[in-house]
């Protein structure tokens, strides 16, 4: 019985573990503060006035990026203050995770 205990509580931990791997946020550390400024579904893009994006070596200004998935698009709207991770895909700067600021 205590074999069969520990086995199911093994699993147990181990999908657990693996949904939170598989959910987890981007840290914090590598995310950027912005605003959202434009949302253009058509072209599947958005334009950010952001603060200095570490991994990309950019300082603050305001851009369009491309979006990684479209759904973003929907979830956001102009005057949005957010956090927001980008990276260079191909030659073209892509967001590729945004969480709304409260």
């Amino acid at each position: 019985m205590n074999t069969l205990r520990v086995t199911l509580i093994s699993a147990v931990l181990a999908i657990a573990s693996a949904t939170a791997f598989a959910t987890s946020h981007i840290p914090s550390a590598s995310m950027t503060d912005g605003e959202i400024r434009k949302v253009d579904r058509d072209a599947k893009k958005l334009t950010i006035k952001h603060g200095p994006i570490l991994n990309l070596d950019m300082p603050a200004m305001t851009m369009v990026f491309q979006v990684k998935d479209a759904r973003v698009l929907d979830q956001v709207k102009a005057g949005d203050k957010i956090k927001f991770a980008a990276e260079k895909t191909g030659g073209a700067y892509v967001v590729t995770h945004v969480e709304a600021v409260q």
